[in-house]
């Protein structure tokens, strides 16, 4: 049998501020993402970077944030993770947005699309 795929989904990675993960999931949720996932991480830039340039406090410890979603809805979720974390802020975090190609695995969306 021959493998479907989703073909309209884009990824959208953030890397935030600990703490803030938790909060950047439920605005993507509630701007029409379907699910995330969040792990942890420690920034590699050195404390002087930090403190003498950007003027914000040593903080290395990041959530990344994975979240799926459909592309006509990617820039809502993107634009509104933005607001929430204050991104425009020095040192509270970016994100990007990624193409996916080929998805499988989500089994209730292929079934809706009668894939």
């Amino acid at each position: 049998m021959e493998e479907k795929y989703l073909l309209n989904q884009k990824l959208i990675v953030a890397i935030v501020k600990k703490d803030y993960a938790i909060d950047i999931v439920k605005i993507a949720k509630k701007n029409g993402a379907e699910g995330s996932t969040i792990f942890y991480g420690k920034g590699s830039a050195e404390k002087s970077v930090y403190e003498d340039i950007l003027g914000i406090k040593y903080e290395p410890e990041k959530e990344i944030v994975l979240i799926g979603v459909k592309k006509e809805i990617v820039d809502d979720v993107l634009e509104a993770i933005s607001k929430k974390a204050k991104m425009k802020k020095p040192g509270n975090g970016i994100a990007f947005v990624l193409d996916v190609n080929k998805c499988i695995g989500i089994a209730r969306l292929l079934k809706e699309m009668g894939i």
